[in-house]
């Protein structure tokens, strides 16, 4: 699975220059001793956290640095943390409290547009109770004081899965020949819903249909996503399973792109979408949460959602917060406080943090979290461990349990780490992380639970990744269980296997790898299923289930879930 997440700015590899200004980051008593400032902005810590609860602590930060040093270093900071600019207008996602039911969700959402109109903003598009737009930074805390505004954040981004087929014949499509009695053999309607698709059309009549249905619903309508061809690749895998597909490819951007996109997707009469895309710190881990809401949608509507597991298994941790010194920071073995990785050079990093304290979901929100943690990034100096940046979203009852650093890389290799701090919190919860970027190097990994989001749905039928040639697991392949005790993937399917998009698969040196390769080889084998047999999605995934060819411990696991994806 691809990560597509890039962040931006150049540290140097014993000291660092911040593109910010010119100040000294105050050190703070649970900090390590050592040098612990840069050369950058004055960034709030956990002892001075003065943000806006209802703003994200970056939107809160772009805000502090605008007031007080200029455009010119909020741009440089908008740019690191790729917050998107149009002017001095940001890109946010601004949700909604519901008003009495005697006035319609249509009438409540021209309110919010319309007072969003009035702060300067432009709105981009909406779903349900959240509003996608632009809006000046000098109308920010202005929005988030607005008695109708419950949190204002930045979009959501998915993160691509990475993959390759070798799978056609490992599975057994190439001798399907249909279920009698049932044989009917109609044309499966089968979406692949990605990021972009850069190259399809040079693909179709070859390794696509001759034809194929293509819908953006990013902001600028750009198929590509940005030049992305990961997309491309998963339509090949998709076609190879299943020939006789009629194929849409959907693309989107953010968390409320991909709702508008699935609305359209239930109302095509599509049977199958694959994906093979992630979230971080979008749910809970449990099956609910507003993108696994959007697999439930299409599955209550008969279409089968084969998704990607996720390939975080080597950059995972979670377990219980502990602090036995009581100095507030999570002591992740005996004194050790640091949770460690080490990043190429040149390559970007992302931290993610989240508790499992989100509260009740109720098909919207989630009722939210007063157990208040922050997060810290450090990164190792050669003597020392250099304080970077910090998360500090504020968390006091209606916010979402999460917290996120990126932005950073080096132009040498390094080791990175962070801290967990308690800030308020009357109870000792499970804490999550995932490492973006390393080099599945990092420190106490836990490989358990390390699925993204939506491969804990248990509307989804969720592909691991083991090894076309050898049907081994691969290693960084995410693993169940989910945070409700579910089994999870379902299956396993090729990766690491040819398309024209990645090129041949040379065994374990090139070829398509990651569960992305996986989730398209049961996307197309669900394909033929529902264009040959009457079945329901819940008789398919059964059907597929016990096919599979048992790897592991026999019976399902949370390694390999019932075993390898088997047509034969």
């Amino acid at each position: 699975m691809r990560k597509a997440k890039k962040y931006g700015r150049v540290l140097g590899m014993f000291f660092f220059i911040s593109i910010l200004a010119l100040s000294m980051i105050p050190t703070r008593a649970s900090r390590p001793e050592g040098p612990a400032s840069i050369r950058g902005l004055n960034l709030v810590t956990n002892d001075q956290k003065t943000g806006h609860p209802k703003l994200q602590s970056e939107l809160s930060r772009l805000v502090d640095i605008y007031a007080v040093q200029g455009d010119e270093r909020a741009q440089d900071y908008a740019e690191v943390k790729k917050i998107q600019r149009r002017g001095d207008s940001v890109r946010v996602v601004t949700a909604f409290n519901p008003l009495p039911s005697r006035i319609s969700g249509d009438r409540l959402l021209s309110i919010v547009e319309n007072r969003i109109a009035v702060l300067g903003g432009k709105v981009e598009t909406s779903y349900r109770n959240e509003v996608q737009h632009y809006i000046p930074m000098t109308s920010l805390l202005a929005l988030a004081d607005d008695p109708l505004v419950r949190y204002v954040r930045l979009p959501l981004k998915a993160v691509p899965l990475e993959v390759i087929s070798e799978g056609v014949a490992k599975t057994g499509a190439n001798l399907w020949s249909g279920l009698q009695p049932y044989h009917v053999s109609e044309n499966p309607r089968i979406c692949v819903l990605d990021i972009g698709f850069q190259g399809y059309q040079g693909l179709l009549g070859r390794e696509l249909p001759p034809s194929v249905t293509a819908k953006s619903f990013r902001a600028d309508g750009d198929i590509t996503g940005g030049g992305e061809i990961h997309g491309a690749a998963c339509a090949e895998i998709v076609y190879d399973m299943a020939p006789k597909a009629q194929m849409w490819l959907v693309n989107f951007e953010t968390d409320i792109d991909q709702h508008n996109a699935v609305d359209y997707i239930v109302k095509q009469g599509i049977q199958v979408i694959s994906y093979s895309v992630g979230w971080f710190n979008a749910g809970a881990g449990d099956g609910t949460g507003p993108i696994d809401a959007d697999v439930d949608k299409a599955a209550a509507d008969g279409i089968l959602w084969a998704s990607s597991a996720g390939n975080s298994a080597l950059d995972h941790w979670n377990g219980t917060f502990n602090d036995p010194d009581g100095d507030g920071l999570l002591n992740f073995s005996g004194s050790d406080e640091f949770w460690q990785f080490h990043v190429p050079a040149n390559q970007p990093l992302g931290v993610f943090l989240n508790w499992k304290d989100w509260g009740a979901w109720d098909g919207v929100n989630y009722k939210g979290s007063n157990q208040d943690y922050d997060l810290t990034l450090y990164v190792w100096n050669g003597t020392t461990w250099q304080f970077v940046d910090e998360s500090t979203n504020v968390q006091n009852g209606t916010q979402w349990p999460t917290e996120e650093i990126s932005g950073w890389y080096s132009t040498q290799p390094l080791f990175w780490a962070v801290t967990v701090n308690k800030v308020h919190a009357t109870k000792n919860v499970v804490l999550e992380l995932f490492a973006e970027g390393n080099d599945q190097t990092v420190k106490y990994n836990v490989m358990s639970s390390s699925l993204l989001i939506p491969a804990d749905s248990p509307s989804a039928i969720t592909a691991g990744a083991s090894d076309w040639f050898d049907d081994v697991l691969h290693a960084y392949s995410s693993q169940g269980p989910t945070y409700d005790g579910r089994i999870k993937p379902d299956l396993t399917a090729p990766s690491g296997v040819s398309t024209v998009t990645y090129g041949p698969a040379v065994y374990h040196q090139a070829g398509f790898f990651g569960t992305s390769a996986s989730a398209p080889h049961v996307a197309g084998a669900c394909g033929l299923f529902r264009g040959d047999t009457p079945y329901s999605v819940s008789q398919v995934m059964t059907i597929l289930r016990k096919r599979a060819l048992d790897l592991g411990a026999v019976g399902p696991d949370n390694l390999y879930g019932y075993g390898r994806l088997n047509l034969k």
